[in-house]
C-alpha cells in the first residue's frame, strides 16, 4: 500500500482542509516529518490509520470523537480522505465523523466512501457504503488487521517493539494472515470434528453390540445345559464365544420344532373329531327347544281369540257409521252459517242506531253555524283594512334597517380613524426609544473585533505556556526516575564488576593450582612460575555470573531507555522555551504568567460573549427599526383614507334619516311596526279561516249523516232476510240426518258418534285382526312340521361332551404354543446371530478409523514434546526466513554483536511454543530473551525485524504488499554511531522502491535525509504542513 494524497478536514490540530500530496516527493522514497511538540506530526499517522481502519494508530488515542479539531467551525465536519495505490490499482477511501451542531440534540454528518479509481470513473468497492463492509474490504485488500498494520507497516509510539517481544500467539496470528496459513488451522478443526465423529460412531456401535448381548437374556429362556448362558454368566467374554453359543442354541431349537410339529398334528385331529360330534348334539337339542317354544306360543295366541272377536264387531260398526258421515257434515255446515248470519244481523242493527244519532247531532251544529253569518262578514272587512297598510309599513321597515346599518358603519369608521391616530402616536414614541438604544449599542459593539483578536492571541499564548508547564512537570518527574535508575545502574554495575573480578581471580587461582615447574603455562607458555596466584576466595559460579550479567543488562537497558526519553523530553522543553521567549515571556515566571493569563482570558472571554450578544441584539433592533418606519408611513396614509370615508358616509346617513321620519308620520302609531301588523293580519286570518271551515264542515256533516242513515236502513233489511233463509235450510238438513241414522241401525246420534272411527284407524284395526288369524295358522303348521322332524329322536347331555371337548382343545393349544415358542426362539437366535456379527464388524472398523484419525489429529494440533502444531511448523519456516533478512541489518547495526534466533524453549503452563525470539550475544557467547535488551538495542532489533518481515512479504507474490513504512519512535535512544548506521540502513531501503516516513526530533536525521514534511503551528494555534525538498 503506497499513499498518494492525504486530505484532512477539522482533524486534530488541522482546522481547515489540509492536503498532503506525497507525489511532491518525486524520486525521494524516505522523508522526515518534523515539527514542534504538539504540532500534529503523529496526527498524520493517526489520519492514515483512521481512514483505513476507523481508529487512530496509538492505544492512548482509541476514542475517535477526540480526533475532532478544537479549532473547527460548527458547520464543518471532521473527515479524512486517502488516495492510495495497491498492487497496481488506485483507490480512494473517506471517513467522516458526525458531531452535534449548535442548537441540535443529535449528531449528524456521518459518512463513508470507498471506491476504486479506473481512469476518470470511480467504481464502488463495497455493495453498501457502511462501516462493517468497508472495514472488511480494507482488511481483505491490505491483508492486515489494524493491530497487525501498526506492528508491521505503521510503527507508532508504544507499538514499535510489540512484534519483537510479543508472545507466540501474537506472532502466529500475524504470520497466519500474511502467509495464508489459516487453512491448516481449518484442517486441524476439521480433523477434530472427524475425531469426535469417529469416537461417537465407535461408542454408538459398541453400545449397539452390547445391547444385542443384553437382548439374549431377554429374548431366550435360560437352559441349564446351555453353553451360551454359561458364557454370558462369566465376567469377561468375547463376541466369538457368544456366536458359538448361539449356533448351539439354533441346533437345539430346530430339533424342538420337529417334535412339536408332530405333537400338534395329533392333538388337532382328536380335537376336530370331538368338535363335530358336539355340534350335531347341539343341533338336535336346539330343535327340541324350538318345538316347545312354538307350542307354548300357539297356546298363548289362542287365548286372545275373544278379544279379536270384539274388535271385529267394532270394525263393522265403524264401517256403517262412515257411510252416513256426509249427512252429519251438511248439518254442521248449516248450523255454522245460521250462527254467522245472526251475529251479522246484530252488528248491522247497532250500526243503524248509531247513524240515526249522528244525524241528530249534525242538524244541531248546522243551525248554530248558520246563525254566525253577520260575524263572519265583520271579520272579513277588518282583515282588508290591515292588508291596505302592509306595503307601506314594509317599505318603512326596510329603510329603518338600512339606517341602522348606516349608523353602525359610520360609528366603526370613526373608531377606525381614532385607532389609527392612537397607534401612530405609540409607534412614534417606540421609534424614539429604539434610536436611543441603537446609538448606545453601536458605541459598545465597535470594540468587539479588537477584543476578539486579543482573546485569540491570549488563548494561543496560554496554549504555549500550558504546554511548557506540562513538559516542565514531566521533566521533574522523569528527572527523579532517571536518578533512581542511575543509582540502580551504578549499584548493579559495581555488583557485576565485583563478581566478574572475583570470578576472574578465582579462575587464576584454579589455574595456578594446576601449574608445576617445568610444565608450560597454558596462558603465557612459560615453564617457570615464580608468582603463582594463591589464596582462598569465594569464587562465583559461571551461572551466577551470567545471571548477574542478565540482571545488569536489564537495568542498563532500563537506564538507557529512561535517559533517552529524558533527553528527548529535554529537547522538546528547550524548543517550547524558545516559543515562550518568542512570545516575550520570561521562562522563569511562566507559571505566574499563565495563572494571570487564564484569569485575564476568563474576563476577556466574558466581555467578548457579552459584546457578541449585544451585537446580535443590535442587529435585531435595527431590523425592528426598519420595520417600524415602514409601518409608520403606511399607517399615516391609512389615517387620511379613514377620515375621508367617515365624512362621506356620515353625510349620507343624516339625509336618509330625515326621509324615513317623514314617511313614518303617515301611519297609525299602533301599526308602525311590521311585526305587529303582520301578527294582527295573521290572527284575523286565523279567526276568519276557522269560522269559514266550521260553516263548511256543518254543511258537509248533515248531508253525510242523511246518506249514512239511508244506507244503514237498507243493510238492516237485507241482513234480516238472509238470517231467515239460513234457519230454514238448517232445519231441513237436521231432519234428513235423523232419517239416515235410523236406516243405518243407530238408535240415536250418540250411538252413531261412538261407532265413528277415522279411516287410518279402521285400516290399522283390520290389519291387526288379519295378522292375528294368519299367525295362528302359521304356528299350527310349524308345530306339525317339527313333530315329523323329531320323530324317533331324543335330547343329548351336552355338559359331558363339552368337558371332553375343552380338554382336547387345551391339549391342542398347548401343542401350538410350544411350536410357536420354539419357532420364535429360533427366529430370535438367527436374528441375534446376524445383528451381533454385523455389529462386531462395524465396531472393529470404527475402532480402526478412530485410532487413525486420533493419531493424525495429535500430529496436526501439536500434541508432541515441542508443543508445535503443523501450522506453526510451517510458520517457523517463514519466521526463519524473516530472521535471516533481519539479521543482515542487525549485524551491521550492532557491529556484529547480536543475532536474532528463534527460541527453542517451551512456554509455561502448556502454551503453544515455537515462535518466541531470543538474542545471541557474540561478545559473551550467550543466548538470552530479547526482552533483556536495552532501549537502543531493542530499537535496532525491532527495526531490523520489521524490515526483514517486509522483505520476506514482498518476495511472496499474491501475499501482503508492503510498499510503505512509517516510524514514530526510537531514534533518540541511539548513540551517535548507532544512529548513523540506522540512517544508512533506512537510506538503503530506497533502492527497493519502498516509501519510509519517520517522525523524529534528531537533528542528524534531518540533515541526512533531503525530503522533510514540516508541520508548523500558526499564530492562531492550528497547524499547516508543507514538503521541503533540499
Amino acid at each position: 500500500m503506497r499513499p498518494i494524497k492525504l486530505t484532512m478536514i477539522a482533524f486534530g490540530p488541522y482546522k481547515d482542509r489540509e492536503v498532503i500530496d506525497f507525489t511532491e516527493l518525486d524520486e525521494n522514497r524516505i522523508f522526515v516529518i518534523s515539527g514542534n511538540t504538539g504540532a500534529g506530526k503523529t496526527t498524520i499517522f493517526d489520519a492514515i490509520c483512521f481512514v483505513l481502519y476507523g481508529a487512530a494508530s496509538g492505544e492512548d488515542r482509541s476514542d475517535v470523537k477526540g480526533l475532532r479539531s478544537d479549532f473547527a467551525d460548527d458547520d464543518v465536519h471532521t473527515s479524512v480522505e486517502l488516495e492510495f495505490e495497491l498492487r497496481g490499482h488506485l483507490y480512494r477511501i473517506k471517513r467522516q465523523l458526525s458531531h452535534v451542531k449548535k442548537g441540535n440534540k443529535t449528531a449528524t454528518g456521518e459518512a463513508y466512501e470507498f471506491y476504486e479509481k479506473i481512469g476518470e470513473q470511480e467504481i464502488p468497492c463495497v455493495d453498501r457504503q457502511i462501516v462493517s463492509e468497508i472495514n472488511k474490504k480494507v482488511e481483505e485488500l491490505v491483508g492486515l488487521t489494524r493491530d497487525q498494520f501498526i506492528q508491521i507497516v505503521m510503527l507508532p509510539q508504544g507499538e514499535f517493539r510489540k512484534l519483537l517481544t510479543s508472545q507466540t500467539e501474537n506472532k502466529e496470528e500475524i504470520l497466519r494472515k500474511i502467509f495464508k496459513t489459516e487453512r491448516y488451522t481449518l484442517i486441524s478443526q476439521r480433523l477434530k470434528e472427524k475425531k469426535q465423529q469417529a469416537e461417537d460412531d465407535f461408542t454408538r456401535e459398541k453400545q449397539t453390540r452390547d445391547r444385542y448381548f443384553s437382548d439374549i437374556q431377554t429374548l431366550l429362556p435360560a437352559r441349564d445345559e446351555s453353553t451360551l448362558f454359561a458364557t454370558l454368566a462369566q465376567e469377561n467374554f468375547n463376541t466369538y464365544q457368544v456366536l458359538d453359543g448361539l449356533d448351539e442354541e439354533s441346533v437345539y431349537y430346530e430339533k424342538s420344532i420337529e417334535a412339536n410339529k408332530q405333537n400338534e398334528k395329533l392333538a388337532e385331529a382328536a380335537y376336530h373329531k370331538k368338535l363335530e360330534e358336539y355340534h350335531k348334539a347341539e343341533g338336535i337339542n336346539e330343535e327340541f327347544k324350538n318345538l316347545e317354544e312354538k307350542e307354548n306360543h300357539l297356546k298363548e295366541e289362542r287365548a286372545k281369540e275373544p278379544i279379536f272377536k270384539e274388535k271385529k264387531v267394532q270394525l263393522e260398526n265403524a264401517e256403517r257409521a262412515g257411510k252416513i258421515e256426509s249427512y252429519e257434515n251438511q248439518v254442521n255446515e248449516w248450523r255454522k252459517d245460521e250462527k254467522e248470519k245472526s251475529a251479522r244481523f246484530q252488528l248491522i242493527e247497532k250500526s243503524y242506531h248509531r247513524t240515526v244519532q249522528t244525524l241528530q247531532t249534525a242538524e244541531a251544529s248546522y243551525k248554530e253555524q248558520e246563525s254566525k253569518k253577520a260575524e263572519r262578514e265583520e271579520i272579513r272587512k277588518k282583515l282588508d283594512g290591515y292588508k291596505e297598510f302592509l306595503p307601506l309599513v314594509q317599505e318603512i321597515d326596510m329603510k329603518k334597517q338600512e339606517l341602522i346599518e348606516q349608523q353602525k358603519n359610520v360609528q366603526n369608521l370613526a373608531k377606525n380613524r381614532d385607532s389609527i391616530v392612537s397607534t401612530i402616536q405609540e409607534q412614534k414614541e417606540k421609534k424614539q426609544k429604539l434610536n436611543d438604544q441603537i446609538k448606545g449599542l453601536e458605541i459598545r459593539v465597535d470594540t468587539l473585533p479588537d477584543k476578539q483578536q486579543k482573546l485569540i492571541e491570549l488563548r494561543n499564548q496560554a496554549t504555549v505556556l500550558q504546554g511548557y508547564l506540562k513538559l516542565q512537570r514531566k521533566q521533574a518527574e522523569m528527572d527523579k526516575d532517571v536518578k533512581t535508575k542511575e543509582n540502580q545502574y551504578i549499584t548493579a554495575k559495581q555488583k557485576y564488576e565485583t563478581m566478574e573480578a572475583a570470578w576472574i581471580n578465582g579462575q587464576a587461582i584454579i589455574l595456578a593450582s594446576h601449574l608445576h615447574d617445568g610444565e608450560a603455562c597454558p596462558v603465557c607458555g612459560s615453564t617457570e612460575h615464580p608468582n603463582k596466584a594463591g589464596g582462598h576466595v569465594d569464587v562465583p559460579t559461571k551461572d551466577a555470573l551470567d545471571a548477574a550479567k542478565i540482571e545488569f543488562n536489564q537495568i542498563d537497558g532500563a537506564y538507557r531507555d529512561s535517559k533517552a526519553k529524558y533527553n528527548t523530553l529535554k529537547a522538546e522543553l528547550e524548543e517550547k522555551a524558545i516559543e515562550v521567549r518568542q512570545l516575550g515571556f520570561d521562562v522563569q515566571n511562566v507559571e505566574a504568567t499563565y495563572i494571570k493569563m487564564v484569569e485575564d482570558g476568563k474576563k476577556l472571554s466574558a466581555e467578548v460573549d457579552s459584546l457578541q450578544s449585544e451585537k446580535e441584539k443590535l442587529a435585531r433592533l435595527k431590523t425592528q427599526l426598519e420595520k417600524l418606519e415602514a409601518n409608520l408611513s403606511r399607517m399615516e396614509k391609512q389615517q387620511e383614507s379613514a377620515t375621508e370615508d367617515y365624512q362621506l358616509h356620515n353625510t349620507a346617513y343624516q339625509a336618509n334619516k330625515a326621509v324615513y321620519q317623514e314617511q313614518l308620520n303617515r301611519i297609525p302609531e299602533d301599526l308602525r311596526q311590521l311585526s305587529v301588523l303582520k301578527a294582527k293580519i295573521a290572527d284575523t286570518e286565523t279567526i276568519q279561516k276557522t269560522m269559514e271551515q266550521a260553516w263548511e264542515q256543518a254543511q258537509k256533516q248533515i248531508q253525510s249523516a242523511k246518506e249514512e242513515v239511508a244506507k244503514a236502513k237498507v243493510n238492516l233489511e237485507n241482513a234480516k232476510l238472509a238470517l231467515d233463509e239460513s234457519r230454514k235450510k238448517k232445519e231441513k238438513a237436521e231432519q234428513q240426518f235423523i232419517e239416515m241414522l235410523h236406516k243405518a241401525g243407530f238408535s240415536n246420534e250418540e250411538t252413531y258418534r261412538q261407532a265413528k272411527m277415522a279411516e287410518t284407524s279402521q285400516k290399522q284395526l283390520k290389519a291387526e285382526i288379519e295378522s292375528y288369524y294368519n299367525n295362528i295358522a302359521s304356528l299350527q303348521l310349524l308345530v306339525k312340521d317339527l313333530h315329523e322332524t323329531l320323530k324317533d329322536k331324543h335330547k343329548v347331555d351336552l355338559n359331558e361332551l363339552k368337558t371332553e371337548l375343552d380338554q382336547l382343545k387345551q391339549a391342542f393349544d398347548q401343542a401350538q404354543e410350544q411350536l410357536r415358542q420354539s419357532e420364535q426362539y429360533l427366529q430370535h437366535v438367527r436374528k441375534l446371530q446376524k445383528n451381533i456379527f454385523e455389529a462386531n464388524e462395524r465396531v472393529t472398523e470404527f475402532e480402526r478409523r478412530k485410532n487413525i484419525v486420533a493419531d493424525l489429529y495429535d500430529v496436526i494440533r501439536g500434541q508432541n514434546d515441542k508443543k508445535i502444531s503443523f501450522e506453526r511448523y510451517l510458520q517457523i519456516e517463514f519466521l526463519e526466513q524473516i530472521l535471516i533478512a533481519a539479521n543482515e541489518r542487525l549485524k551491521r547495526l550492532s557491529n556484529g554483536q547480536y543475532v536474532l534466533l528463534r527460541s527453542e524453549r517451551q512456554e509455561a503452563r502448556g502454551k503453544q511454543s515455537g515462535l518466541g525470539l531470543d538474542i545471541y550475544d557474540s561478545y559473551t557467547g550467550q543466548t538470552r530473551d530479547v526482552k533483556t535488551l536495552s532501549g537502543g538495542e531493542k530499537f535496532n532489533a525491532s527495526l531490523s525485524l520489521a524490515l526483514g518481515m517486509a522483505d520476506v512479504i514482498q518476495s511472496y507474490q499474491g501475499g501482503v504488499s508492503i510498499d510503505t513504512m512509517f516510524i514514530d519512535e526510537g531514534f533518540g535512544s541511539l548513540d551517535e554511531e548507532s544512529l548513523t548506521k540506522a540512517i544508512d540502513t533506512l537510506i538503503d531501503l530506497q533502492q527497493t522502491g519502498r516509501m519510509i516516513g519517520i517522525i523524529s526530533h534528531v537533528q542528524e536525521l534531518k540533515n541526512a535525509i533531503p525530503a522533510i514534511l514540516e508541520v508548523n503551528k500558526t499564530k492562531e494555534g492550528y497547524s499547516k504542513t508543507q514538503f521541503v525538498i533540499k
